[in-house]
C-alpha cells in the first residue's frame, strides 16, 4: 500500500519542516552517535490510523465551490464518503479518478463529497477539471474539517453510516477495490 502525501496538515508546513530540520541535521553531521534512529521495523499504515472521530456524528457544515454553505447531515439515510484532496498531493490526484469510477458505480447507493484543503479554492477547481470528477464537492482551506474528522495525512477518506456516523476515518490512498471494500463496511 502506498503511503500518504503528507505527515502534516498542509496548512501547517512550518511543523514539517522543523521537524525534518531537527532530523537531518543530526543524521547528516558525520559522526555516527549522532544518527537518531526513528524506528527499527517499518509501521503498517494500517497501525497509524486513528479513531478519533468514529462514532461522531457528522452534522458538520463546509462551505461549497459555489460560494455557499451545505452540511453532511443532508446525506441523512445514504451512506456517504467524504475525500479530503489537495492538487499540490500527488497521491490524491491518483486516487480520484478511482473514486470517480465508483462513486458512477453506486450512484444513488452511496454519496460522496470531495473536501478541498486548498489554500486558494482556484488550484481545488483546476484540480477537480483535470481529474473529471462529478461528485459533490467542498471546500476546507483552514482545515477546520480535517482536523474535525481527526485526518492526519493527505489523503484521507472518511466513511459514514446511513444514519450519519462515522465508522472509518482512513489517511492513504485507496485503491478503488480498497474503496470498494470499505464502503461495503457501511452499507
Amino acid at each position: 500500500m502506498t503511503c500518504s502525501c503528507l505527515p502534516f496538515p498542509p496548512w501547517r508546513p512550518g511543523i514539517a519542516l522543523a521537524l525534518a530540520f531537527g532530523l537531518l541535521v543530526p543524521a547528516c553531521s558525520g559522526a555516527s552517535d549522532d544518527v537518531l534512529t526513528l524506528i527499527d521495523e517499518p509501521i503498517s499504515i494500517d497501525d497509524i490510523q486513528t479513531d478519533v472521530a468514529v462514532g461522531s456524528d457528522v452534522d458538520l457544515t463546509y462551505a461549497t465551490f459555489d460560494g455557499g454553505e451545505a452540511n453532511f447531515v443532508a446525506y441523512a439515510g445514504t451512506p456517504l464518503v467524504i475525500n479530503f484532496f489537495a492538487r499540490t498531493c500527488p497521491p490524491c490526484v491518483s486516487e480520484m479518478p478511482e473514486f470517480e469510477r465508483v462513486f458512477n458505480e453506486l450512484r444513488g447507493e452511496v454519496a460522496f463529497v470531495g473536501i478541498s484543503t486548498d489554500p486558494r479554492q482556484q488550484d481545488a477547481q483546476i484540480l477537480v477539471e483535470e481529474t473529471g470528477v462529478t461528485y459533490d464537492l467542498g471546500w476546507d482551506p483552514d482545515g477546520r474539517l480535517f482536523a474535525e474528522f481527526g485526518g492526519f495525512a493527505m489523503p484521507t477518506t472518511v466513511f459514514v453510516t446511513a444514519d450519519g456516523i462515522v465508522s472509518e476515518v482512513w489517511s492513504g490512498v485507496l485503491s478503488a477495490d480498497e474503496l470498494q471494500s470499505k464502503i461495503e463496511e457501511i452499507t
